[in-house]
């Protein structure tokens, strides 16, 4: 699947990194399902911005927090999702962006 154009300017990264810590971060971008390179630039923001405590608030907002999700969440892709309704809405809404629950 192609990546969007994006309309900010950007750089090329070359970099030798452990093997361990690439194999981690590459495993948990897998596990979130978003590509490396997003895990990594969201990476790079929460260390320069330095602010950790949004990010903890948000994640403990987030509707992946519910057990049930989460146990669907760690299904192997490919695997059948059951939702509710109101859980697809909330799981819509919060990939958009939307803040109405």
């Amino acid at each position: 699947m192609p990546r969007q154009k994006s309309s900010v300017p950007t750089r090329q990264l070359y970099a030798q990194i452990r093997e361990d810590l690439y194999l981690s971060a590459k495993a948990r971008a897998a596990e979130m399902r978003v590509p490396l390179r997003t895990f990594l630039e969201n990476a790079l923001e929460m260390a320069l911005n330095g602010d950790r405590s949004q990010v903890h608030q948000a994640k403990a907002e987030s509707v992946w927090n519910d057990e049930y999700l989460s146990m669907q969440q760690r299904q192997p892709v490919g695997s059948p999702v059951q939702l509710t309704a109101e859980e697809a809405a909330a799981i819509l809404n919060e990939a958009v962006g939307s803040n109405e629950r």
